[in-house]
């Protein structure tokens, strides 16, 4: 079997970090006592992993003509995805502003800026989808989400899609409606607590649930998987890097619960770094996998995976 190529769309962003000694409440201030910046945005995390992961990874979303912009571009690509697709708005690039303090908790502010031009009928569906076999969106709106998940379903590719906190509490029923094309939907236990009444309606979609320090399962099939323990450092983008990694081996032909388990690892490795982009390599995947009892005797079942990839 020939390695997955894959289209992500959704949010770019540049994240600033402010780290301080606790997250603040209503009317409190702290004080930052370091800053730093990194390129976000839930959708070039997962590129970025998958990339890194040694497939091919393109990017479909808009950034402004700033330095910001310049700089998502130059990230981007610098870690292998394809960025031939980015459109140029002349709305600034979007930005988060990250508070995270020294447990690796963090919260978060958002200015979507040239994000707010992912709209239905926004790109051309044959162009940007040609030659790739699967869609990941990512943290992006119910009605930009349909219109591109169901141009991907008839042109044949396979799909899923990451909807964010911040859209499920918004629109849980255009959620549900637009999940109904995705071939998998990924969902932390907010997200899944939010949405469970309805997801009976989603037909054959595949539900997956990241559950961080406790793991994660797919509930509809009664598959679960213990997490790996580790000492995190920046929480942020491990589930996108979940996301990455149990998409390539899902593609790849394996189990539900080897999907899983490498989504686990993948996610695990994750949080020991700062930084959105600091998912593992396919290298620093396997070792990890290879040094863990956690991962049982699953890795003879993986070798095939790493072979493909390598």
């Amino acid at each position: 079997m020939g390695k997955p190529r894959f289209a992500v769309s959704g949010n770019a962003n540049l994240d600033v970090y402010l780290v301080v000694e606790r997250i603040p409440g209503p009317d409190e201030a702290v004080e930052a006592v370091e800053t730093r910046s990194y390129v976000g945005g839930a959708a070039t995390n997962v590129a970025v992993a998958l990339a890194r992961l040694g497939v091919y990874a393109r990017f479909l979303g808009f950034v402004g003509g700033d330095d910001e912009g310049a700089r998502v571009l130059k990230e981007l690509g610098g870690n292998g995805v394809d960025t031939g697709y980015v459109q140029m708005s002349s709305l600034p690039t979007g930005r988060v502003i990250v508070l995270l303090d020294r447990q690796g908790r963090r919260a978060m502010v958002a200015l979507r800026g040239a994000n707010t031009e992912l709209k239905p009928g926004c790109f051309n569906a044959e162009s940007v989808l040609g030659g790739v076999d699967h869609l990941h969106l990512s943290s992006t709106h119910p009605g930009y989400t349909a219109w591109l998940l169901q141009e991907a379903k008839r042109l044949g590719l396979s799909t899923s899609w990451d909807p964010g906190m911040a859209v499920v509490s918004r629109s849980p029923q255009e959620v549900l409606k637009a999940a109904r094309s995705a071939d998998v939907l990924f969902l932390n236990e907010r997200e899944y607590e939010a949405l469970r009444g309805g997801l009976a309606e989603l037909g054959e979609t595949l539900v997956v649930v990241k559950r961080g320090e406790e793991g994660s399962e797919a509930p509809r099939l009664g598959v679960k998987v213990k997490a790996f323990r580790v000492s995190p450092v920046d929480t942020t983008g491990a589930g996108d890097t979940f996301d990455a990694s149990f998409l390539v081996a899902w593609k790849l032909g394996l189990s539900v619960e080897d999907c899983l388990l490498l989504g686990n690892a993948a996610g695990a490795l994750k949080v020991t770094r700062m930084g959105a982009h600091s998912s593992p390599t396919l290298r620093e995947l396997y070792d990890f996998l290879s040094s863990r009892v956690e991962s049982g005797e699953a890795l003879p079942r993986l070798a095939g995976l790493f072979r493909d990839l390598a």
